[in-house]
């Protein structure tokens, strides 16, 4: 039950962090934007995941993405974009007692839905902030890379959250890398 969640935490968290480290000088013009772009690198370091109700455990961990079939697609004029597809993200992590596990995730449609209750998102693009915007969520991007085809992001995980009645609050960053078709 404490992978289920810590998976879940994580994941979302990932997916719906808080805030941005605007580092980058990165502009990213928003026409370059519009197309649809596969996904060919995640990952997530130095992840922590503190759980303060009902029990108080913390664990840390990584995690990356592997079998990775998943694109999102931005269009113009409504700004939105639609993800699709599907990837694995492997998550290793070590719980108090510096036990190690690892745990596979297949995040697909499914998946998103599940658990944000969408596909799509609005978005806009500021300088090398990429802002995502759905159901009261808001996801922060820092456009870290752009070269030719190929765009690198960043967003500081920082989300507390309740899953099944358990609270806990995630820490670390997370990486990806997208090209365009």
């Amino acid at each position: 039950m404490k992978t289920k969640i810590l998976i879940a935490t994580v994941l979302i968290s990932f997916l719906y962090s808080c805030s941005v480290n605007n580092s980058s000088d990165v502009v990213v013009p928003a026409p370059d934007l519009v197309g649809t772009w596969n996904l060919t690198s995640v990952t997530m370091d130095n992840a922590v995941l503190s759980v303060t109700s009902p029990v108080i455990t913390t664990l840390t961990g990584e995690g990356f993405g592997k079998n990775l079939n998943a694109s999102m697609t931005f269009t113009e004029n409504p700004n939105n974009v639609v993800i699709d597809g599907n990837f694995v993200f492997q998550l290793t992590y070590k719980d108090a007692n510096s036990q190690e596990s690892t745990e596979d995730l297949l995040l697909d449609n499914l998946f998103f839905n599940d658990t944000f209750g969408f596909l799509s998102s609005s978005w806009t693009l500021n300088d090398n902030i990429l802002t995502l915007n759905e159901g009261g969520e808001q996801l922060n991007i820092n456009v870290i890379s752009y070269i030719g085809n190929v765009i690198t992001i960043e967003t500081d995980v920082n989300k507390a959250i309740t899953v099944d009645n358990v609270t806990s609050t995630v820490t670390g960053k997370a990486l990806l890398t997208i090209e365009k078709q």
